[in-house]
């Protein structure tokens, strides 16, 4: 088993590259973590999706990740640093061998990983896809925390008996009147796909200054 040692990384249920992280994110000082170099479609199927890996691989990491914490040095159950040799990933699996958590890394570390690569040997990995997570990647992370925010607003409105909240918002987006409620949720969501930009901050600002208000 190969291992890479002293890096950063930033575990979350989303993967963001390190220009999104956030200064008040809960930074993992690794000391060392399984590395395994993989083919480009496995790579992206860990990347964009939810998977879970087969036993074997889940035994052969089973607690060979080591952190660094401000009093000692703790093990990671199940961690694994994947590389393709021009893209890195960690992930955290839990004991069922399903990804849980996954992290880029910082852009010199990441080199240092890829340089790693072109010494080794790649590997052949057994996982099933589970889910797909595939996020947009053309927002930025605090776009897709709004978008998150806001489509949870919505889903709790349309389990709401207030029809005036979603009929207030349907004309502040589009400028007209509405009393269907299914008209007013599939219009909304269908905009918030295709015109994102348009209604976003509207939908947004609207949620907090009434989360504010209760």
């Amino acid at each position: 088993m190969n291992y890479i040692y002293d890096i950063l990384l930033n575990f979350k249920n989303k993967l963001y590259d390190f220009y999104d992280w956030n200064i008040n994110d809960d930074i993992t000082h690794i000391r060392k973590i399984p590395f395994l170099k993989i083919d480009d479609k496995s790579l992206l199927d860990l990347k964009i999706n939810k998977v879970k890996i087969n036993s074997e691989l889940l035994n052969k990491i089973k607690d060979k990740t080591e952190v660094f914490t401000s009093k000692k040095i703790i093990e990671v159950d199940y961690a694994c640093l994947f590389s393709n040799g021009l893209e890195t990933i960690a992930i955290i699996f839990n004991k069922n061998g399903e990804s849980c958590y996954k992290s880029k890394l910082l852009f010199d570390e990441e080199n240092e990983v890829i340089e790693v690569c072109e010494r080794v040997s790649e590997s052949t990995i057994n996982y099933e896809i589970i889910e797909n997570e595939e996020k947009d990647e053309f927002k930025t992370r605090k776009e897709r925390e709004i978008d998150d925010y806001i489509k949870e607003q919505i889903k709790i409105l349309s389990f709401d008996d207030n029809l005036d909240k979603l009929k207030y918002l349907y004309y502040e987006c589009f400028n007209q009147k509405n009393d269907n409620k299914e008209k007013i949720l599939d219009d909304i969501n269908l905009e918030l796909k295709n015109n994102w930009d348009k209604i976003a901050l509207k939908l947004y600002n609207f949620f907090k200054l009434t989360s504010i208000n209760k």
